[in-house]
């Protein structure tokens, strides 16, 4: 730039942007941990517990047969939570960063998981709708998979995958993503014409297999 009496002024190089360092991902994984912690709590509490009306020995076991399927569906949703902080801990054990649209997932799935204390119960209400009461819980288990799997995709579309990450291990835990969401998507429209629908859940473990080989495939 020339100055008024002839001499040539430099321009100022302009000061670099502030590089934003990517959030860590431990303050995430043990905010997740606390609250799965605090869901299963919450899904234990809701077991019912024999009152003053069931007297003596015969009156407790009449009581626990009553209750036989709420506390079946305890240990389903209680298995549903455990697998999801298992791959949850699998997966971002190998994660070195946090991208925005992760955070947002990972909340998502979070208030899904934390949710599914209600759609237990609501399950084994003695509400006359099953179909609304299948689809609420069914829905809300394929749903709390997927919003896992939306995070974890934005995280590895953001580069905060670490490279030596083992492809394995990434595939398989996927597998039981996807394998849980198409699982539980599935025996929705069952529901619609049987109440065995929730036979279809027994299928995860061979669905997973299934999803497995079609991620070993195309990646």
């Amino acid at each position: 730039m020339s100055t008024h009496d002839g001499t040539t002024e430099s321009a100022e190089p302009a000061e670099p942007a502030e590089r934003i360092e990517p959030a860590s991902p431990e303050r995430l994984i043990y905010f997740s941990d606390a609250v799965v912690a605090i869901a299963i709590t919450l899904l234990a509490l809701e077991l019912p517990v024999p009152g003053a009306d069931a007297h003596g020995d015969a009156g407790v076991q009449h009581f626990l047969r009553e209750h036989l399927t709420e506390y079946f569906a305890f240990l389903v949703s209680f298995a549903a939570i455990a697998m999801q902080w298992m791959l949850h801990q699998r997966l971002f054990r190998y994660v070195t960063g946090l991208s925005g649209g992760a955070i947002r997932w990972n909340l998502l799935w979070l208030l899904l998981i934390v949710v599914t204390p209600f759609t237990t119960k609501l399950l084994t209400s003695e509400a006359d709708a099953f179909r609304i009461q299948f689809i609420v819980y069914a829905a809300g288990q394929a749903l709390t998979s997927l919003s896992f799997r939306l995070a974890f995709a934005d995280l590895r579309r953001s580069g905060m995958l670490r490279p030596d990450a083992p492809r394995g291990v990434i595939t398989e835990t996927l597998a039981w993503l996807d394998a849980t969401i198409v699982t539980f998507a599935v025996s929705i429209p069952v529901a619609l014409v049987t109440h065995w629908a929730s036979l279809c859940w027994a299928l995860l473990p061979l669905t997973q297999k299934v999803t497995r080989k079609v991620l070993r495939r195309v990646t």
